[in-house]
């Protein structure tokens, strides 16, 4: 049983990092959307800034989108603030991204890429997965 448990755990930090992503300090993780047949989606991710200065996410694109927009709420605001070793969640109806403008549907199962600029960090192209719930 201890075994078991053991090969469990050892398992658990590649599963959770399967789909991150890393840029400098700035660690990314699970980025998701939901499927939609309409013209926009929202896309949620944890974001860590694992330096000792603050940074900020300023702006993302996809080739698969006319605008990608960073809200909180309903709210569009120009940057996330992410200070040093706090997690920044996102999830909808709070911080996330609103991509508008989807040149096609997005089914269960469709990834497609999106570039995350940040003020310092720089930029980073990352791949969206289309899911019914986050971990999928």
């Amino acid at each position: 049983m201890k075994r078991r448990h053991f090969l469990a755990l050892t398992l658990l930090p590649t599963l959770a990092f399967a789909h991150s992503s890393t840029l400098g300090d700035i660690s990314i993780g699970h980025a998701w959307s939901l499927p939609t047949a309409s013209a926009e989606t929202q896309v949620m991710m944890p974001v860590l800034n694992a330096g000792k200065m603050p940074d900020a996410l300023v702006s993302a694109s996809s080739p698969i989108a006319t605008s990608v927009e960073l809200r909180n709420g309903s709210d569009v605001v120009s940057e996330f603030t992410l200070d040093p070793n706090k997690p920044f969640p996102m999830r909808a109806k709070a911080n996330h991204f609103q991509v508008l403008g989807l040149t096609k549907p997005l089914l269960k199962d469709d990834v497609f890429p999106l570039t995350l600029k940040f003020k310092a960090a720089g930029e980073v192209e990352i791949k969206i997965f289309v899911a019914e719930h986050p971990g999928e």
